[in-house]
């Protein structure tokens, strides 16, 4: 057969996927993983088969065959894969990036101070401060961009981050050279949710404490002012390939209107969270469990159609499977709908 006009020689079962890695032709999977049984539910690796009249084609799930002659680039296979990254935007209601980090001219990763603060490791928690050494003075961008502040008050961001970095309080606003990490083009917003939607997804209640001149807090107050934050962003927002692909074929994510799922968050042990809202239904960390033996104690789907979700067996948490199965999972899954927090991107 030939990929994009170079001959490839097949072997016995070889699908168009690994027929193109043997010559190193790239193409995109999302709901794919090597050594994993394909599903080619996610369309990104469609091909076209000019061979067969220019029939397009999942490359994961499709047996190669000498009498092909797949394209895997053409405008036909951009614009189908295109529009499913689309379709899966309609119900994807997630912030690749919390505004607060957005707003803050020193690409503060806030998110992941508070994570920080919250488990008392504060001597990282100072060292990250430390290494975006920012104050806002009475400005606070990040606090004016914070959900938090619809419902009772943003979360005292720039009052932790000076008494972490050191800072005089009431300093100039100034942008630290190199502070800003480079991004990914694509950005996924959250809708705007009610309060009602935003007291769900508060893990702790309660109006802030430190006024916004406070630079001495105690660990305690500290502590719970950083669990005021939503935790609005992605915990892979560099390894999310969902966005690396939306970015890629200019994505539109208002492309199809349609009332996306509810945001349902959930944690477990050791920081693992699982986000719906952010789930793409792939299918993977289903599969990959069910193959190295742990399907009964495995992630699973629930419901179908609209209703589809994924979660733990029926009866279980997520603090029933095994840590191997979750750091299985969280590795494979390809947006932040899996992760450990402990290990976000900073």
């Amino acid at each position: 057969m030939t990929i994009d006009g170079r001959p490839v020689t097949l072997k016995p079962g070889m699908t168009v996927y690994e027929a193109a890695q043997g010559i190193g032709i790239r193409i995109p999977v999302l709901c794919h993983a090597d050594g994993v049984v394909p599903a080619g539910g996610c369309g990104l690796c469609t091909v076209e088969d000019t061979a067969a009249g220019g029939k397009l084609l999942p490359a994961c799930a499709t047996r190669a065959d000498a009498a092909m002659s797949i394209v895997t680039d053409s405008e036909a296979v951009r614009n189908f894969r295109r529009t499913a990254l689309e379709l899966l935007l309609s119900n994807h209601p997630a912030d690749c990036e919390a505004p607060c980090r957005m707003a803050c001219p020193s690409g503060l990763p806030v998110q992941t101070l508070m994570a920080r603060i919250r488990s008392g490791d504060w001597q990282s928690a100072r060292d990250l401060a430390r290494a975006h050494p920012f104050a806002c003075g009475g400005a606070a961008p990040c606090e004016k961009a914070c959900r938090r502040a619809l419902l009772d008050g943003a979360v005292a961001i720039c009052a932790l981050h000076r008494w972490l970095a050191g800072e005089t309080a009431g300093e100039a606003c100034s942008r630290v050279p190199g502070g800003t990490q480079a991004r990914p083009r694509f950005r996924s917003r959250m809708p705007d949710l009610n309060v009602a939607a935003l007291a769900a997804l508060t893990p702790e209640t309660g109006p802030r404490r430190l006024p916004p001149e406070t630079h001495e807090p105690t660990p305690e107050a500290a502590a719970f002012e950083a669990g005021r934050c939503m935790r609005c962003g992605c915990l892979k927002p560099t390894k999310c390939r969902l966005r690396e692909l939306c970015a890629e074929y200019g994505a539109n994510p208002r492309a199809f209107d349609h009332a996306p799922r509810p945001v349902i968050r959930e944690t477990g042990r050791n920081g693992f969270r699982f986000d719906a809202s952010r789930c793409i239904l792939c299918g993977l960390c289903v599969r990959i469990t069910r193959q190295c033996g742990a399907g009964e104690l495995g992630p699973a789907f629930h419901g179908r159609g609209f209703e589809a979700r994924i979660g733990p067996p029926l009866g279980r948490v997520w603090d029933d499977l095994p840590d191997s199965v979750l750091q299985a999972c969280a590795a494979a899954c390809p947006t932040g709908a899996m992760a450990f927090e402990t290990n976000a991107v900073v």
